[in-house]
């Protein structure tokens, strides 16, 4: 689908756009949003306005020569935007989508393949407002787009951060029984920052190539310089984070290690304890005939005395030593 974007003096309006049979005048347009566009739309797209989309292959390359790029005319740039279930269903696992977005002419291009909120956010923003505050132009929309994905990358750090927290706390005082739920928050956690993390990285990438390009008026250099400053902010934020839930895994192998100390110390002392017993016990069953003590009368008893306090001997030793 492809959404058309258009300013008039008083207010943004969205439609859906047909790209070689629309009548509205491209000097009109600010925005065009692509979602999972067709072959047929993309190439309305790419006819219409003389320029050329990237393909999925190439929006998804890693190197910084895909993710931005600028001539004369345009910039093109590719970004990840952190796309994450674990508010809805833990099961799946957080994923980084890219996004693309071409400025040109004072027009903002983005294609995406899934519905992202920080999309929702802008478009709620620009239509529903009678005079989007410095919203003016495609550059406009692009800043506010990353603004917006800036401050909730922002929540999704603070919100993993109380859950590393939570699980500290648990680790801390009330770890028993818990030991898979817990090890399977503290691998969810990492995973879910990483991801975040990566998408922070290549945001901070992409304003920094853009902040050299002569494209940019001075407020908006000025906007993007304070953008980079949360990013930066961010950087370190997941940093700390990171290190965070590291120390929490080492953290919980160590309760899992004295844990299994304490099991093998208890049969440890039972094998000890039981040695003398089984000893003894050992001796009078093996039925010899000339074996005095089984013709006593009180040689049964006699004997379980004996096993008794051979068992007990060890454990007072044990618990003298602190070590029960």
């Amino acid at each position: 689908m492809v959404t058309c974007y258009t300013r008039d003096e008083n207010r943004y309006s969205a439609s859906v756009f047909t790209p070689l049979n629309d009548p509205v005048s491209n000097d009109g347009i600010v925005w065009i949003d692509m979602v999972q566009p067709t072959e047929k739309e993309v190439k309305g797209i790419e006819e219409r306005f003389s320029i050329e989309l990237p393909t999925k292959q190439e929006r998804e390359e890693i190197e910084i020569s895909s993710r931005y790029w600028e001539d004369d005319r345009s910039i093109m740039i590719n970004a990840y935007f952190f796309v994450s279930f674990f508010f809805v269903d833990q099961s799946k696992a957080p994923y980084n989508e890219t996004v693309t977005f071409i400025l040109q002419d004072n027009m903002l291009i983005t294609v995406r393949d899934t519905q992202l909120q920080t999309f929702d956010a802008v478009h709620k923003m620009i239509t529903t407002t009678t005079h989007p505050k410095g919203v003016l132009s495609g550059y406009d929309v692009f800043m506010e787009i990353f603004d917006i994905r800036i401050d909730r990358d922002a929540d999704l750090l603070e919100y993993a951060a109380k859950e590393s927290d939570a699980i500290r706390k648990i680790l801390l005082w009330d770890s028993g029984g818990k030991a898979a739920e817990t090890l399977r928050k503290i691998s969810t956690l990492q995973e879910f920052t990483l991801k975040v993390r990566q998408s922070v990285f290549d945001k901070r990438r992409i304003l920094t190539s853009m902040a050299r390009s002569s494209k940019l008026t001075k407020p908006l250099k000025e906007e993007l310089f304070i953008m980079m400053k949360d990013i930066n902010s961010l950087v370190e934020f997941t940093t700390v984070d990171i290190n965070t839930l590291d120390n929490l895994q080492n953290l919980f192998l160590a309760q899992i290690n004295i844990e299994q100390n304490k099991i093998i110390k208890l049969f440890t002392v039972a094998s000890v304890a039981l040695m003398p017993p089984t000893l003894i016990a050992s001796i009078y069953g093996m039925n010899f005939q000339f074996m005095p003590e089984l013709v006593w009368a009180k040689g049964y008893p006699l004997s379980l005395m004996m096993m008794v306090i051979s068992g007990a001997i060890p454990l007072l030793y044990f618990r003298k030593k602190g070590w029960l």
